[in-house]
């Protein structure tokens, strides 16, 4: 079971549910197009369960997501959570160290979060010997009780954050150069479909690794003088430039003009793109 977390989507109020449909969309996109296996998909308690027995660290690449973990379905009783937390704690000894995270979601759980804590503590340190630490432990066992389940788990994967890909609508990307890439990604984080155009065939496979949900589809363009009309067409709300505050130009549009990396120096831009392009999906 995979249990991922939301970036942004939790402070979206009555809109949330329209945000949550639309990371779940490109999830499923995410899963499809590395060929993984799942029985289904559920978004309860402000999470998204994926039923799958397989490894999912294509999630890094998808817009939107906080944190996701490989989750272990423990049942709702404290004797089932304690047998399968003491079989994530089977490397403890003496010489280790650990401790208990409880997130209880789910109210109807007879403990809370401290009880809870304290109750599987003190069974995992009977059991091994190991030391208690909330700090400079060498395992953490996370639990997080969501609609009628504890799930365990010990690590937590960070996503890409933001918004998911579709949420605000789309944009035209100029390509004219890896600043401009970093530019697409970074509105594309914002939850924007981004349409690239340039005046010659361009490598889009930066954009594209990331493009779970969208289709990813280069316009190449005669003069910068049809961007507009392009616009309009393809019911683009803005243009986005990757112009540095040092390199700003007009461009010859009457649409908004964004500009992303207004604020970024060439050694932020570097490092950024160099971990998008590392990151594994």
């Amino acid at each position: 079971m995979i249990i991922i977390r939301f970036a942004e989507i939790g402070i979206k109020g009555k809109n949330r549910a329209f945000f949550e449909k639309a990371l779940i969309r490109n999830i499923k996109s995410c899963l499809d197009k590395k060929n993984i296996e799942y029985k289904n998909i559920e978004r309860p308690m402000g999470r998204v369960l994926i039923a799958t027995d397989d490894s999912c660290d294509c999630l890094q690449c998808v817009f939107g997501i906080a944190s996701f973990s490989d989750a272990v379905n423990a049942g709702f009783n404290m004797e089932q959570v304690k047998k399968a937390a003491l079989e994530l704690a089977k490397e403890l000894n003496p010489e280790k160290s650990f401790r208990i995270t409880c997130q209880r979601l789910d109210k109807r759980f007879p403990l809370t979060s401290h009880e809870f804590d304290v109750e599987l503590g003190a069974f995992i340190q009977k059991k091994t010997n190991a030391k208690v630490r909330m700090k400079g432990f060498d395992l953490n066992i996370h639990a997080e009780i969501i609609n009628g389940f504890v799930y365990l788990f010990t690590e937590k994967t960070p996503g890409l954050g933001g918004l998911p890909i579709g949420v605000e609508g789309n944009v035209l990307v100029l390509l004219d150069g890896e600043n401009s890439l970093l530019a697409g990604l970074l509105m594309m984080k914002r939850g924007c479909r981004v349409i690239p155009v340039a005046l010659k065939q361009s490598d889009t496979s930066l954009l594209e690794k990331y493009a779970f949900g969208q289709r990813i589809d280069l316009k190449v363009i005669k003069n910068i003088s049809k961007i507009e009309a392009l616009a309009k067409e393809l019911e683009a709300k803005a243009l986005v430039v990757g112009d540095l505050l040092d390199t700003m130009k007009d461009y010859p549009a009457d649409i908004p003009v964004l500009r992303p990396l207004v604020a970024y120096v060439p050694k932020e831009i570097e490092e950024e793109l160099n971990g998008f392009r590392q990151r594994v999906c």
